[in-house]
């Protein structure tokens, strides 16, 4: 397609002026667009590449700033892209009007070269993907639910965007000074520029209130982040719509700038004042109540914020915070919870420090590793298979460890798993206030760091028996003692409450048989146990027969000796009654031995006196034998009778003189 310089080189070609200011616009806002850009990319680059840029960059898009600054400019730049395809088409349109009417009706019918193909067609494509990517720089950088703290670089961002903003002031001038005769889109694209200066200034100021640790100023932040976005998607619509009605003419083409959202908040015909004057006939300009006010807006503006001003010197520290005092950027005291009146921002600034608040840690863990969630547990409900303590379930804080083995004659190394919390919090005293907040700047990483050197030292110099089996509350007395005693954590101002160990155990796979060892273990000191209380069994009952035999001999024993004795003591009182009367002695012990041994024996006595003449008495009862029963004489019978009336008769002794 030959263009009108090469159909007439002799003519110069004129650009409308409409068109060059669209275009030096839209390079101008694409060059800032991009330096923006460029800029919040920084975030994503690994932590050893250009730290600081990347600290602020990071800032700027978890603090929001980056998420109302950068669909400002895009909102800007897509409305002014649209504009200049408009203006583009209208230029080539003019220019192939110029032409010979051969030529020129060549060219009227290639429909790019129409304008209302471009407000049709091209507006349909520009402001949706506009649209499209406002919402996609929305959904990525969203501001963080979380109040964070944010560095000293925030006052240098909010210093840049204000310069971004200005330029943007400078834009919006330029074209409110525009005729709209030339630019038929100048009213609308002029609203969309100042609205997005406003963006612009507004979010300076909320990062200049983030960096001064205002956390009211979330709200307000949130709105501003959805200004753009929502204007967006009322161009999209109505772009959107075009395509439904019929193609405009080239002379009442029109770029898609003018939006409700827009108009009403930057005052436009459609403002609420407008609106008010055109279609009720209210005007209250003329009200001297409305003139007063206005007149005394500027000395009231100011006055209001000298005051809010001097109220942010106005500090609230509820009772889980301390605050460290900076005045002229010099820490002073440390202030406890209530109301203080200190130096306005930025003479006087406060910061927040923990007051008692205790934090937990888990130690050899992968934080890339995603912890499973574990919500609140009713009463009745099961529990969840994340508290599960059980050796055959893994858990989302386990750190696995290698322990020597002692099992084989050759170096080996067993693995344990184990579950290990530090708990800790800022030092009560204000010396340690001090010390969290300016000499470390993640206490966390620090205890993490710490304690996983103490951890693995413990685990490297034991073995797999002594580390099972040891208490946990000696273990975790001695980590929490070596951890206190770290001058990197003494010196940062932090307390290390305790260390908790959750579980030592084998791996999940390993675990079934270390139970098997453990129950072979088990029922290998159960059985020597039972040994040992049968023999102590058989060993107490030969303990107490010997005893039993024992006693039986020493009461035999005592019995013999206490008869001996009673022996010798009747042998002593025989020898000295017979020493006194020996004769009598003799008879007495005579006749008691005749009486002892006489006492079971019948006896006849005889008296000597009836043998006067010495002749021998013959005793014959021994000769009389009983007859039998029914024999015999009379006289048998009779002495048989005497024989049974008196008892039988033994050989008479006759003592002899």
């Amino acid at each position: 397609m030959n263009t009108p310089a090469d159909s007439d080189p002799s003519k110069e070609l004129i650009v409308p002026r409409s068109h060059r200011l669209i275009r030096h616009l839209a390079l101008l806002y694409g060059i800032a667009t991009l330096a923006v850009a460029a800029f919040l990319v920084l975030a994503l680059l690994p932590p050893a590449v250009l730290p600081g840029g990347r600290a602020m960059a990071r800032e700027a898009v978890d603090g929001g700033l980056g998420a109302m600054v950068l669909p400002a400019l895009l909102l800007a730049l897509t409305a002014l892209i649209a504009t200049l395809a408009l203006t583009t088409a209208r230029f080539r349109y003019s220019t192939a009007a110029e032409e010979p009417a051969g030529a020129a009706s060549a060219r009227r019918l290639e429909r790019r070269e129409d304008p209302g193909f471009a407000g049709r067609m091209g507006q349909a494509f520009i402001v949706p993907a506009g649209a499209i990517c406002i919402w996609i720089a929305i959904r990525l950088m969203w501001p963080a639910s979380a109040a964070e703290q944010h560095a000293a670089g925030s006052d240098i961002v909010a210093a840049l965007v204000f310069g971004i903003a200005f330029v943007s002031l400078v834009c919006e001038r330029v074209m409110n000074a525009f005729p709209q005769p030339q630019l038929p889109e100048a009213p609308t694209l002029r609203r969309v520029l100042l609205l997005a200066t406003w963006i612009l200034a507004a979010s300076a100021c909320i990062e200049l209130g983030h960096g001064a640790g205002l956390g009211w100023l979330r709200w307000p932040e949130l709105a501003v982040v959805c200004i753009p976005g929502v204007a967006a998607a009322e161009l999209a619509v109505r772009a959107l719509a075009r395509l439904f009605l019929p193609q405009r003419a080239p002379e009442d083409a029109r770029a898609v700038t003018d939006s409700i959202v827009v108009a009403l908040i930057t005052g436009g015909p459609r403002a609420p004042a407008n609106v008010l004057r055109t279609q009720f006939g209210l005007d209250f300009a003329r009200s001297w109540a409305l003139s007063f006010l206005t007149a005394a807006a500027l000395p009231a503006l100011v006055g209001t914020a000298l005051l809010c001003w001097c109220l942010s010197g106005l500090k609230l520290i509820d009772w889980e915070h301390r605050g460290i005092y900076e005045r002229f950027g010099a820490p002073v005291a440390v202030l406890g919870p209530g109301l203080h009146l200190l130096l306005p921002w930025p003479l006087g600034r406060l910061r927040p420090v923990e007051y008692g608040a205790i934090h937990s840690v888990p130690i050899g863990v992968d934080e890339s590793t995603p912890e499973a969630a574990t919500g609140p547990v009713g009463a009745e409900a099961p529990p969840p298979v994340a508290l599960n303590r059980l050796w055959e379930t893994a858990h989302a804080d386990q750190a696995h460890y290698l322990v020597p083995s002692l099992g084989t004659a050759q170096q080996s190394f067993q693995s344990v798993s184990t579950e290990i919390y530090v708990l800790y919090r800022v030092g009560l005293t204000d010396t340690a206030a001090m010390q969290s907040v300016y000499t470390v700047a993640d206490p966390q990483s620090l205890i993490t760091e710490a304690a996983s050197r103490l951890v693995l030292r413990y685990f490297n110099s034991r073995t797999l028996d002594q580390v099972i089996g040891a208490e946990r509350e000696n273990v975790s007395g001695t980590l929490q003692a070596e951890l206190a005693a770290d001058p990197a954590i003494h010196g940062a101002g932090i307390d290390i409450v305790s260390v908790l160990i959750e579980e030592i155990h084998p791996p999940e796979g390993a675990a079934a048989a270390y139970h098997a060892v453990q129950a072979a273990e088990i029922n290998a000191s159960a059985s020597v146990s039972n040994e040992r209380t049968r023999a102590e069994s058989r060993a107490a009952v030969a303990q107490a027969e010997a005893h039993q035999l024992d006693t039986v001999a020493d009461a035999r024993a005592v019995e013999i000796v206490h008869a001996a004795d009673a022996d010798a003591y009747r042998f002593d009182a025989d020898r000295r009654a017979y020493d006194e009367g020996k004769r009598s002695f003799l008879l007495e012990r005579t006749f008691s031995t005749y009486a002892a041994a006489l006492s079971r024996t019948h006896i006849t006595l005889v008296d000597h006196r009836l043998n006067s003449d010495q002749r021998p008495i013959l005793d014959l009862r021994e000769l009389v034998a009983e007859p039998p029963a029914g024999q015999g004489t009379g006289g048998a019978q009779s002495g048989a009778a005497a024989s049974a009336s008196t008892p039988p008769l033994t050989p008479a002794i006759v003592p002899t003189e």
